[in-house]
C-alpha cells in the first residue's frame, strides 16, 4: 500500500469518527418524523447521549449508573443528560420501596414516542447503509472490510 493510499483511508476513518453534523442529521430527522410541534421541539434541545437514554429505557427502568454501562458512557453524562429529560418531562425518576438508595429513571409517554422514533431513525440509516455497501461491495470485500475495522478497533483499544 503507498503512503497516499494510507494517508486516505485513515483521514476517511477520522471523517468518519468525528463527523460533528450526524448529530444534526440525526435530530433533524427524528424532528421531521414526529407528528406532534411539542415533541419535535424537544429533541434539539436533548443530546444524543438523552435520546439513547430513552431508547435504552424501552427495554426496562435503569439506575443512572446501569445506563452508563449500557451506553458505555460516563456517570455524569448520564447524569446531565437525565437531568435535561427530567426537565422536559420525557423520563420520570422513583426509588424503590425496598430500596431507598438508587434512583431509577423510567420513560414517561413522550419519551417513549420520542425513543421509538429515534430508533426508527436508526433502522432507516441501518438499512439505508446496508442497501449501499451491498450494491457496491462483494462478500469477500465485505469481508475484508470487516477484518480491517476489527484490526483497527483493535489497535485502537490496545494503544499504549
Amino acid at each position: 500500500m503507498t503512503k497516499e493510499m494510507e494517508n486516505r483511508i485513515f483521514d476517511e476513518l477520522r471523517q468518519m469518527i468525528t463527523e460533528r453534523d450526524a448529530v444534526n442529521r440525526e435530530q433533524s430527522w427524528i424532528v421531521n418524523h414526529l407528528e406532534e410541534p411539542a415533541l419535535s421541539a424537544m429533541v434539539p434541545k436533548t443530546s444524543i447521549v438523552g435520546l439513547h437514554i430513552l431508547s435504552a429505557l424501552k427495554r426496562q427502568d435503569m439506575t443512572g449508573i446501569e445506563l452508563a454501562q449500557t451506553l458505555n458512557v460516563t456517570r455524569g453524562g448520564v447524569t446531565r443528560a437525565a437531568k435535561t429529560l427530567l426537565k422536559l418531562a420525557l423520563i420520570s425518576s422513583y426509588k424503590q420501596a425496598q430500596n431507598q438508595k438508587n434512583l431509577y429513571y423510567k420513560l414517561t409517554t413522550n419519551g417513549r414516542t420520542i425513543a421509538d422514533t429515534h430508533d426508527e431513525m436508526h433502522a432507516t440509516l441501518e438499512t439505508q447503509r446496508l442497501s449501499v455497501i451491498h450494491e457496491k461491495y462483494s462478500d469477500d470485500d465485505l469481508e475484508l472490510i470487516g477484518n480491517f475495522l476489527h484490526d483497527m478497533l483493535l489497535a485502537e483499544r490496545n494503544f499504549k
